[in-house]
């Protein structure tokens, strides 16, 4: 956290504040709820965008929309509206613009779709709770209801944490309070959770499909490449091995917003395709070769023929060829000294549409379909029963035993 922790009794002291204000100034009582709408859309806003600072024509432009007072819902700890503006001045300040975007908060989980639109705030509401300037997760234990309160331990508990590494995803859940025990001492195969980030291609098509769609894909992928450029287009997703099951969570943006988000679970058991493939890692090798073949074989024939009708022109021009072949070679062996091309992962599953995922990580890929690998195959069993040994008389009576037959000797 980038900024001192407020203290428990400070949130619950401005806690109690606003509630004895909403409740002593009736007339006013439907001020605070927009006041709490007006905060939580600048602070949002100011984490979607990763801003220093909340934006002050957007603070009055929804003040506005929202028909906000300030005279009606100032407090002794000072004007919240004033306080985005301008940015707090003391912990009083700090805890009262917190406190009030934890009453939107609870007004969110009181709605139908209140579970949907909390979790979809996470990623921002972390970004806050990381900046510690107005943290709301502090201010949701000191200023909601138990009711709600266990709801919201509940809904952050069970959200899934988008996050590039193991260390990436512990810190976010320390950050909602919930820290869990260490990776790192899971014994390695079996219920240790391996994450690689990587980035979402698309959906698994048969060979037919994608011959029949050629000239659509070459489109459509003209298409994504300039929403790559222009509009940034991105999907990021993590593949982990989470216990016995392949969970894929990602999300698609463009312009930095969230389009849609996913998380789907894959049981190992029920995966029929785990394929690891590598696209053109011998590209600038080829393309080094086949420099080398066209200059030498075309030098060589200019320079002949050059030499031959003494034609001095033609003989340089041969020689440049062969030079330029080298030169393509030595400058391609220095711009892709190791290139390993770029990894893709396939999977599938009996009960769903098999998937894409590239731009994965080449070792820890391998070290999570090591995993995979260790988990899918069967384990013996210690306890499974045993062959008896037999001695002595036993072993002479036992059916199992047969003494060779003499006649045959």
């Amino acid at each position: 956290m980038l900024e001192r922790p407020l203290s428990a009794e400070t949130l619950r002291a401005v806690a109690a504040e606003i509630a004895f204000a909403q409740r002593s100034r009736a007339a006013a009582s439907g001020a605070f709820d927009g006041l709490s709408r007006v905060v939580a859309d600048a602070l949002l806003d100011q984490a979607e965008h990763r801003a220093a600072t909340v934006s002050a024509a957007h603070v009055d432009a929804r003040a506005l929309a929202a028909g906000v007072d300030a005279a009606a819902v100032a407090l002794p700890s000072g004007d919240a509206l004033a306080v985005l503006r301008s940015g707090p001045r003391s912990d009083a300040e700090r805890a009262l613009v917190a406190v009030l975007l934890a009453r939107h908060l609870a007004a969110v989980l009181d709605r139908r779709d209140g579970v949907s639109a909390l979790r979809a705030m996470l990623p921002s509401l972390d970004w806050l709770e990381f900046t510690g300037q107005y943290p709301p997760y502090s201010a949701a234990r000191c200023a909601f209801e138990p009711e709600d309160h266990t709801r919201f331990e509940e809904i952050l508990r069970a959200s899934p944490v988008e996050a590039p590494t193991d260390l990436a995803a512990a810190a976010v859940r320390a950050l909602r309070g919930h820290v869990e025990p260490r990776v790192s001492e899971a014994p390695a195969g079996r219920g240790r959770m391996i994450s690689v980030a990587g980035e979402f291609e698309g959906f698994e098509r048969p060979l037919w499909l994608r011959a029949l769609t050629v000239m659509l894909s070459a489109v459509t992928g003209a298409a994504r490449a300039v929403l790559r450029v222009v509009f940034s287009l991105r999907s990021p997703v993590t593949v982990s091995l989470d216990g016995d099951h392949l969970r894929v969570v990602g999300h698609t943006e463009l312009l930095g917003r969230t389009l849609r988000s996913y998380d789907v679970r894959l049981a190992v058991a029920s995966l029929t395709e785990v394929r690891r493939e590598a696209r053109f890692p011998m590209l600038p090798v080829a393309a080094s070769v086949c420099a080398l073949f066209i200059g030498s074989t075309l030098g060589a024939k200019f320079m002949i023929e050059g030499a031959g009708g003494r034609y001095w022109v033609l003989v340089a021009i041969g020689l440049g060829l062969i030079a330029a072949g080298v030169l393509f070679d030595f400058v391609v062996r220095a711009i892709f000294p190791g290139v390993h091309g770029r990894t893709r992962l396939t999977l599938r599953s009996r009960d769903r549409q098999g998937m894409v995922l590239t731009g994965l990580d080449v070792r820890e890929l391998d070290t999570l379909l090591d995993a995979v690998e260790a988990l899918a195959r069967p384990v013996s069993s210690p306890l499974a029963p045993l062959a008896p040994r037999l001695s002595g008389a036993d072993a002479v009576s036992a059916a199992t035993v047969r003494d060779p037959d003499p006649r045959r000797q």
